[in-house]
């Protein structure tokens, strides 16, 4: 089983810029959308550079791994 790993992110409003950049970079590595700023996807090290650009841009970011309970 491939484990998957969960991005969550905020960016301000005034920087619409950066969060359609992200969405885009989301949509183009095959991330799968579980909310609005909340992208499920199994390449950690892509997650990473995608929530290193945020914080970087003046949003918050966090990066969980995925484990199903139940």
């Amino acid at each position: 089983m491939k484990k998957e790993f969960v991005l969550i992110f905020d960016v301000p409003r005034d920087l619409h810029k950066v969060e359609l950049k992200v969405n885009r970079d989301l949509h183009r590595h095959e991330a799968k959308m579980v909310q609005h700023s909340v992208w499920r996807h199994s390449d950690l090290s892509r997650l990473i550079e995608i929530a290193t650009f945020i914080k970087k841009s003046g949003g918050s970011a966090t990066i969980l791994e995925e484990k199903l309970i139940f």
